[in-house]
């Protein structure tokens, strides 16, 4: 069992600052109310223009087809080929391996992803005055990889149970160590965001820092004999769930669970109202150097992306976080599974520092490998 004593997930660890405070980094993050999303184009403005869009293949990509590209497309007159792929990491290598005759003009992807691309030198930097809706962003959620990548959207990692057989909901990552779920939890593969997060919690939870963490790492070996399975296979998960194999698991995204989390069959939920806080991944929009098609019409459809009530669509069709500030979010909408307010995001979000992140990664990944190698 861990100890009961508290950390303070909203405040930086250590002299490098490894973690940014959810409160700080997403105080704008207030929703005013607002009405029907506007046009934020003229009609036809890009007309005859072509832009070829990468991103994921999943709910998550196909809900930016639906709810941004063919909207944009109605509205400015723009074409737009949406290239759908499975991973963050098969977009980066094919943004590098087209670096010589660059095929896209936009790629949405993962923070890790937009760094690196940044560090390569194969991002074009984005004009922020064409991109007004910007204005309406947390200023430390405005951009990432040094500012060659624009905010998008929010992945939300919360602690996914069992509505049916966990009740009250768990209200602190300690649920994980709990003994009354022992060799009932999954934890996240160690390749995945999620398992440097779940490190973080450790390392909190050890009274660690994140330069020396071997505490954490020790305090990780006592959930070893606890995991039923690492949750590479988000649908096998939830059949564990409706099993009754499993009961608790995480850190998760909401976006994993499309289908399964709005099943009353499978009785899941994800709640991020943790004591100690939840993490968020934030999502980017990125320009490949050089890329074919027009610049301002790549930027406009950035813009379009942050408009809020293109935001509010993309909450409802796959559980995102919001980063623009005028966002409200209607009641049928809040009361679904894994869906966080904006104002639990302003109280209780935390922002991983994706550079660092990036300097421990493989040393972390071998040691959770080692820990958890099933």
């Amino acid at each position: 069992m861990i100890s009961g004593k508290k950390y303070a997930f909203g405040h930086r660890i250590g002299r490098r600052g490894f973690l940014k405070a959810g409160a700080a980094a997403a105080a704008a993050l207030a929703m005013p109310t607002i009405g029907l999303s506007r046009k934020v184009q003229a009609a036809g403005q890009f007309a005859g223009q072509t832009l070829r869009v990468l991103t994921w293949t999943d709910e998550s990509g196909q809900a930016a087809v639906a709810n941004i590209m063919r909207p944009f497309e109605a509205q400015t007159g723009a074409k737009i080929i949406a290239d759908l792929t499975g991973a963050t990491s098969e977009m980066v290598a094919k943004i590098k391996a087209s670096a010589s005759n660059p095929q896209y003009d936009l790629v949405i992807l993962s923070g890790v992803g937009a760094i690196e691309l940044a560090k390569q030198g194969l991002l074009d930097k984005p004009d922020p005055d064409k991109i007004p809706n910007l204005a309406k962003v947390a200023p430390d959620l405005r951009f990432g990889g040094d500012g060659y990548a624009v905010g998008y959207l929010l992945s939300t990692q919360g602690l996914m149970y069992s509505s049916a057989r966990v009740n009250p909901a768990p209200t602190s990552w300690k649920a994980l160590w709990d003994d009354r779920y022992a060799q009932k939890i999954f934890l996240p593969p160690p390749q995945w965001v999620e398992a440097m997060e779940l490190t973080l919690v450790a390392i909190h939870f050890a009274g660690a820092t994140v330069e020396k963490p071997d505490a954490g790492f020790d305090l990780l070996k006592q959930l070893k004999s606890r995991v039923v399975t690492l949750g590479e296979n988000p649908p096998q998960v939830a059949e564990l769930f409706r099993a009754g194999t499993l009961d608790v698991g995480g850190p998760t995204s909401p976006l994993y669970y499309p289908g399964t989390l709005s099943n009353p069959d499978y009785a899941l939920n994800i709640t991020h109202d943790l004591e100690e806080g939840f993490y968020f991944d934030p999502q980017f929009m990125v320009m490949p150097k050089g890329h074919p098609g027009n610049a301002d019409a790549v930027l406009a459809l950035m813009n379009y992306a942050l408009d809020a009530g293109v935001q509010a669509k993309m909450v409802g069709s796959v559980a995102y976080g919001t980063l623009n500030q005028d966002v409200v979010l209607p009641p049928d909408v809040l009361k679904r599974p894994g869906i966080v307010s904006p104002e639990l995001i302003k109280k209780r979000g935390i922002s991983i520092n994706q550079p660092y992140l990036a300097e421990v990664r493989a040393d972390w990944i071998q040691r959770y490998t080692e820990i958890f190698g099933m």
